[in-house]
C-alpha cells in the first residue's frame, strides 16, 4: 500500500478518491457537494486545461473575496448600530439623571424654604428668596471655586512643562531661551 494512501485526507480535496475502508463520511461528503470541474483539476493536466480551470478559479477567488466584504459591512452595520443603540440609551440616562437631580434640588429648597417660612412667623414668600439667594450663592461659590481650580492645575502644568524644558535645554545646550534672549550674541 501507497504511503501517501495511509495519510489522513480531506475527502472533499480535488483528485482524493475515498478509500474502501473509509468511513460512512465520504458518501455523505459527496452528496452534500457535487463534484465540479475544478474538483477535477489535476497536476498532468495541458496549459490550455489549465488555462480553463483559472477562469473557474478566479471565479471562486471573487465569490470568497464578495463573502468577505458582504461580512465586514455586515459587522460594521452591526457595530454602528450597536453604538447607536449605546448613545440612545445614555441620552436618555442623561436626561433621567438630569429631572431627578432637579427635582431633589427643587424639593430641598422648597423644603429648606418652608422652614424659613414657618421661622419668620408663616412668611413663606420671605423663606423661598433667602433660600433661593443662599442656593444661588452657593452655586456660585461652587463655580468660582471650581474654576480657580481647574485653572490653576492648568497653569501650573504649563509651568511645569517649560520649566523641565529649560532644564533640557541646558543641559543639552548650556544655556536656555531665556538665557539667550538675555544675551543673543553669546
Amino acid at each position: 500500500m501507497n504511503p501517501m494512501s495511509e495519510r489522513a485526507q480531506d475527502p472533499t480535496a480535488p483528485d482524493v478518491k475515498a478509500s474502501v475502508g473509509s468511513s460512512a463520511n465520504s458518501s455523505s461528503s459527496s452528496a452534500r457537494r457535487p463534484e465540479t470541474r475544478a474538483d477535477r483539476v489535476t497536476d498532468d493536466q495541458s496549459p490550455a486545461e489549465a488555462f480553463k480551470d483559472l477562469g473557474t478559479r478566479f471565479g471562486e477567488l471573487g465569490e470568497y473575496i464578495s463573502f468577505y466584504i458582504a461580512a465586514k459591512s455586515d459587522a460594521l452595520k452591526v457595530t454602528l448600530r450597536n453604538v447607536g443603540v449605546m448613545a440612545a440609551l445614555g441620552v436618555v440616562g442623561l436626561f433621567a439623571g438630569g429631572a431627578f437631580v432637579v427635582t431633589a434640588v427643587v424639593l430641598l429648597e422648597r423644603g429648606i424654604a418652608g422652614g424659613l417660612g414657618a421661622l419668620f412667623g408663616g412668611r413663606l414668600w420671605l423663606g423661598e428668596i433667602i433660600a433661593s439667594i443662599l442656593f444661588l450663592a452657593l452655586l456660585g461659590a461652587g463655580i468660582w471655586f471650581g474654576m480657580n481650580k481647574l485653572t490653576g492645575a492648568s497653569r501650573q502644568r504649563t509651568q511645569k512643562k517649560y520649566e523641565s524644558r529649560l532644564q533640557q535645554q541646558r543641559a543639552k545646550f548650556g544655556t536656555d531661551a531665556h538665557e539667550r534672549a538675555q544675551s543673543p550674541g553669546k
